[in-house]
């Protein structure tokens, strides 16, 4: 889908970074890159703790505009970029002095993946082993901390392929640690403070607070060598979160970058922000990628925000905001009240935010929370300043309380604060925002950073929860908000305080239903991917396919045609193509071999292979590479076709690795399933250990019904990624490693069986067929308990009458 933004670069970029994903990256990219975009995107991945996990398609669409950038374009420049694209923006020469693009990403969706996922393949390309990440403050420091310090994120997540793991050698520098990298690669992370000494008559600029006071003398490591140290590295890749306080080219933020430029070139700035525009309210001119909060909604990777609309509230004049602002306030709790009696089911603690004008504000309003008997130890007030800086009194405690909010031990409620910060303080827990203070653009306050201190999503792992962030209604709010709506794109409404929040289901085991539970064997090893056999293929093992003597040669043909008459007034055959360069054909094909079979990185094992067999084993007598028959032969499309798949194939059944599995008496038990929340369909069944049974499709429901009357099935569960996640490993048509997730699991008197309903086959329903069989099988053998495998076809089982699971059985 082509999408439309006002952001010149964002705009023109779109279409054809879309058509290159289309097209399977088949331009100018490195055999790394296209290895690093297969992985990403076109595999399915495991975090540690068994649960599925995908890139958002924001964090694909940002990591391949880079690197159409960079790569396919191979734009070193802001004006080079925009040449390229014939795109017209404002562009100042003095600036622009080395390759810098900006991602205008809604807050919630992914920014610091989006980080590392450059950082990873600036690496392994050779662009750059050396990354300085910029954050504005301490708040948003410690939140990237938590993923980079000792290098969580890369472990954590699949960013770097199997088969490169022990070449992905990367020291995380924090603020404090001595700037000495042990390792190969390095990351700088640190705050804008750490590199620049400020003078104390220095002229106060419009990000002074938030750049906080000149670091005092006792911090370990001086702000000179902390700036020497980096600039010794070359090629440095910048990464700035929070970035639009880099917008003034006279701030010492940009002059510290512009310096680091000036002592090695930088491989490139990137810049990400929910809003990167400058104080005057421009856009950056480098933005390549816009992703709205309103697309970021339609993607469920935030809360959906609602605003609640008040009618006929009394204006009351009074000087304490808690009276003043009374009607917001308990419109607040009440939501706030529905919200945690629902989700509290789930073991969830919402959290109320209240933002209110002043500090003094701030004071009243928490007295008055307090007065709440189930409020009154439960509420954390933390003073800002009217631009949302906390104040140096607060900043620990605000640090703490950002890193701890969301936890199960946090005692705290409501959070009461003047604006919070304009970034780093978002948190999941926070499903209620009472803003007491006008939102204008002169406060330079918008509805996205409001939000943003909310949008986080408390289930990330689980989109079908539509997890809502409940946005109170203030007096001067509809102005802006509809301002912003159409600047922003922010797709917010307003609903009627009464309907404004819809409950969802929390899914959980009954103790009730105990007599239904069921188990799963956790069951290691089966397919996976290496390219360690690769050692094992030979030439002479692949077909011989066809007869020198009788096989069409072709020609190179120049013909001249009359287009008006259309007749052929001249015709010359040309001297073939690699006459006297047969190496090209033998580079060409293998290269084309290496992309359809993902073993990049692989063309010094290949390329021998190829050559042995067209020149030994291809035909039915030995050919020379050099002859030009022989190359005339091997440009017939049959046998380029042949030739690809009998080395693909090959390849694809030597890498695709079956190991020995087992079985550690390890198994998922029904009773185990944390409660989830679910949005979506859910049937009321007895033979099911959970409450309400989560439904995908009206022939699930119809199944899932025919699973609770039929009397020899003794207990059923719906298995996805919330519930048993039994998840089965396969090779698709394509040859990439995948995971297969079964719709039910069913169990009878005589067996357990691995359920998947098809209301229409697949290109990969025989694959997943197999390995499910397969996965039973093993089941049953290491469990020594009766594991079988069924699927039901839409059509075959609909419009008949089925009495009995074991007729479906007998019926396959």
């Amino acid at each position: 889908m082509v999408k439309k933004t006002n952001l010149p670069l964002a705009n023109t970029l779109q279409p054809l970074v879309t058509a290159w994903h289309d097209s399977a990256y088949t331009e100018r990219i490195s055999e790394t890159t296209r290895r690093l975009l297969n992985f990403w995107f076109n595999e399915d991945h495991d975090l540690p703790d068994g649960t599925e996990f995908k890139f958002h398609n924001a964090q694909r669409e940002a990591i391949e505009t880079l690197i159409y950038c960079y790569e396919v374009l191979k734009s070193r420049s802001l004006y080079e970029l925009a040449q390229q694209l014939d795109v017209t923006i404002p562009i100042d020469p003095r600036t622009d002095k080395w390759p810098k693009y900006a991602f205008k990403m809604a807050t919630g969706s992914g920014k610091t993946m989006v980080m590392a996922l450059a950082i990873v393949w600036a690496y392994f390309n050779g662009f750059s082993k050396h990354f300085l990440v910029i954050a504005p403050n301490l708040i948003v420091l410690d939140r990237l901390a938590t993923d980079l310090i000792d290098g969580k994120v890369f472990r954590d997540f699949p960013l770097v392929p199997p088969e490169w793991k022990d070449k992905f050698q990367l020291d995380v520098i924090g603020p404090d640690d001595p700037p000495t990298p042990k390792k190969e690669g390095v990351l700088f992370l640190t705050n804008i403070q750490k590199l620049y000494e400020r003078g104390n008559d220095e002229v106060e600029n419009p990000v002074q607070k938030i750049l906080g006071p000149k670091p005092p003398d006792e911090i370990k490591l001086s702000v000179e060598k902390k700036r020497e140290s980096i600039a010794n590295f070359a090629d440095l890749m910048v990464i700035n979160d929070e970035a639009h306080h880099v917008h003034d080219e006279e701030l010492e933020w940009n002059k510290t970058i512009d310096w680091l430029n000036s002592q090695n070139k930088l491989m490139s700035q990137l810049d990400f922000s929910a809003t990167p525009k400058t104080q005057k309210g421009a856009p950056f001119a480098h933005i390549i990628v816009d992703y709205p909060l309103r697309e970021a909604v339609t993607d469920a990777i935030v809360k959906r925000p609602k605003i609640a609309e008040l009618e006929n509230v009394p204006e009351i004049e009074s000087d304490n905001a808690a009276e003043k602002y009374r009607t917001q306030i308990e419109a607040g709790i009440s939501k706030w009240k529905e919200i945690v009696k629902n989700l509290s089911k789930a073991g969830k603690k919402p959290v109320l935010f209240v933002m209110a004008e002043d500090t003094t504000a701030a004071e009243q309003v928490a007295e008055y929370l307090r007065t709440f008997p189930d409020l009154k130890e439960k509420v954390l007030v933390i003073h800002t300043d009217r631009k949302g800086e906390i104040t140096k009194k607060e900043l620990e405690q605000a640090r703490k309380w950002a890193k701890e909010i969301d936890s199960d031990d946090n005692p705290y409620h409501v959070v009461v604060s003047v604006l919070m910060l304009r970034e780093g303080w978002d948190v999941r827990n926070v499903v209620v925002v009472v803003p007491l203070r006008p939102l204008t653009a002169k406060a330079n306050i918008l509805p996205e950073q409001t939000l943003g201190r909310g949008l986080r999503l408390m289930w990330p792992e689980n989109p079908e929860a539509n997890e809502q962030l409940i946005l109170i209604e203030h007096p001067a709010f509809r102005q802006i908000i509809e301002q912003a709506n159409q600047e922003y794109d922010l797709g917010l409404t307003f609903t009627d305080l009464a309907d404004v929040y819809k409950p969802q289901e929390i899914i959980k085991p009954e103790e009730v239903k105990k007599e239904y539970d069921l188990s799963v064997p956790i069951l290691q090893g089966g397919l996976t991917h290496s390219v360690k056999p690769l050692e094992k293929l030979k030439a002479e093992d692949l077909p011989s396919q066809f007869k020198y003597g009788t096989l069409e040669t072709l020609d190179v043909v120049l013909r001249k045609r009359d287009l008006l008459t259309e007749k052929i007034e001249e015709e010359e055959i040309l001297k073939f193509p690699y006459a006297d360069q047969p190496e090209i054909y033998i580079s060409s094909i293998t290269n084309a071999i290496l992309k359809r079979a993902r073993v990049p990185g692989q063309f010094h094992k290949i390329v021998p292979i190829v050559k042995d067999y067209i020149e030994n084993y291809l035909f039915d007598k030995k050919a020379n590479i050099s002859d030009e028959e022989t190359l005339k032969k091997l440009n017939n499309a049959v046998v380029r076709k042949i030739l690809l798949e009998n080395f693909v194939n090959a390849i694809n059944n030597l890498t695709t690795v079956m190991e020995e599995v087992e079985w550690s008496g390890e198994e998922v038990k029904a009773s185990e399933i944390k409660p989830f929340a679910w949005s979506r369909k859910a049937l009321d069944t007895k033979k099911t250990i959970l409450n309400l049974l989560p439904i995908e499709n009206d022939f699930e429901a119809e199944v899932a019904r025919f699973f609770d009357r039929a009397e020899d099935v003794l207990s059923f569960i719906k298995n996805d990624t919330r519930t048993l996640k039994l998840k089965i490993p396969y090779t698709d048509q394509s040859g990439f490693l995948r995971h297969y997730i079964p719709d039910f699991v069913v169990k009878t008197k005589s067996a357990t069986f691995v359920i998947e309903t098809k209301g229409r086959e697949d290109v990969d329903v025989q694959f997943k067929d197999k390995r499910a069989k397969e996965w039973s099988d093993f089941a049953a053998k290491l469990t020594k308990r009766g594991w079988d495998y069924l699927r039901i076809d839409q059509k075959d089982f609909v419009g008949r009458v089925w009495h009995k699971f074991s007729d479906l059985v007998n019926e396959r």
